[in-house]
């Protein structure tokens, strides 16, 4: 039987000897308030609500000028501290509701200068403690919702990203193809789309080789690298290819590419330990003397944002089943081009399960 959500933050909360836990961080607020609304993120829509109270089987929300209305007029089976032009800030609503409730320990996933400002002039008898589990340990786990909202956003990445290649041929510009790809998504239910195209031989990593007014060439490196909302979950994604026929030194980077990506991904699986992970890509791109153009991390959390593991050198994590992923490692190499490939991957009990679709060899127009 599935544990909800409720019942582990309260098991929780009792382990640590905790009263009540107060969500500030956005992805928090959308994972513990999905059982009071359909869909969280079509009321909290950006990272402007205040603060959200859980306190045994009560929910309170202190909201903030800016969406008290949608809050209050949206969200189910909660207390919305309406805020109106001329009241305090959140954060003193929220101290003034501590002093009345008497609480003896209250976790944060955050605590400002402001709120303990606040907290300590109006309840200066509850002990405030930073703790951020619902990240570490409530969100990194997926449920069924969980995972439910990370299929279709890859559902969705993976519309992008095949309309955008299949519009890609000499003479279009990197943004005319991505514009048909943001199109795609937006059409498709994408609350917030990005699309980061980089082509030719100065593409690099988030660098100004992502023009999206460059104009693409025959011969040409073309990778195009996203990150997209659905339901406030993160479909995250990238893919590469070659225009034309292209030389023998591109396409030897971007099946090195391509193999350091099979290599990763197939070793995402329980008990893995990140380091190791991070370390075997480094090792396939020694042995072509790549390694010193792999420059970022292998892989980050998804889910609602902020989330864990992370896959990075010198990393201490250990995947375990139920933890969700990019696998991203890319090779820039000056003189020839940017390559990398992104897939989204879930961590099962049988190992781990791409939930991004698209071809590794994306078709071009």
């Amino acid at each position: 039987m599935t544990i909800s959500r409720h019942d582990r933050l309260a098991t929780a909360l009792a382990d640590r000897g905790a009263d009540a836990y107060v969500a500030v961080k956005r992805p928090n607020q959308l994972y513990l308030l999905a059982e009071h609304h359909d869909d969280p993120s079509s009321v909290i829509s950006r990272a402007n609500c205040g603060a959200v109270l859980f306190h045994g089987d009560d929910v309170v929300v202190f909201p903030g000028i800016w969406i008290s209305n949608a809050c209050r007029d949206l969200l189910d089976n909660c207390e919305v501290v309406v805020n109106d032009p001329g009241d305090p800030p959140p954060h003193q609503q929220l101290a003034t509701r501590l002093s009345a409730m008497g609480l003896k320990k209250v976790l944060f996933d955050t605590l400002s200068a402001d709120m303990i400002g606040a907290i300590t002039s109006k309840a200066a008898a509850t002990e405030c403690v930073e703790n951020d589990f619902v990240t570490s340990q409530l969100r990194r786990t997926k449920d069924e919702h969980d995972i439910a909202g990370m299929r279709e956003a890859a559902r969705v990445a993976d519309l992008g990203m095949q309309t955008a290649f299949g519009c890609i041929r000499p003479g279009v510009t990197c943004a005319e193809a991505i514009a048909e790809g943001t199109a795609a998504m937006l059409r498709a239910g994408a609350e917030s789309v990005a699309m980061a195209p980089a082509s030719g031989v100065g593409t690099y990593y988030l660098d100004s080789g992502e023009d999206p007014r460059r104009t693409i060439e025959a011969g040409d490196m073309v990778f195009i690298d996203m990150g997209i909302w659905v339901h406030g979950y993160l479909g995250d994604m990238t893919r590469a290819a070659i225009v034309g026929e292209g030389s023998k030194e591109q396409h030897s980077l971007l099946t090195t590419v391509q193999q350091a990506y099979k290599l990763a991904s197939s070793a995402m699986v329980p008990g893995a330990r990140a380091g190791e992970i991070y370390q075997s890509v480094v090792d396939h791109y020694a042995a072509t003397d790549m390694d010193r153009y792999f420059v970022h991390h292998l892989s980050h959390g998804l889910g609602l944002g902020g989330d864990l593991p992370r896959v990075a050198r010198g990393g201490e994590d250990v995947l375990q089943v139920g933890d969700a992923l990019s696998c991203e490692p890319g090779c820039y190499v000056p003189g020839i081009g940017g390559a990398r490939v992104e897939n989204m991957i879930l961590v099962t009990a049988d190992g781990p399960e791409e939930l991004t679709r698209t071809p590794i060899d994306p078709e071009l127009g």
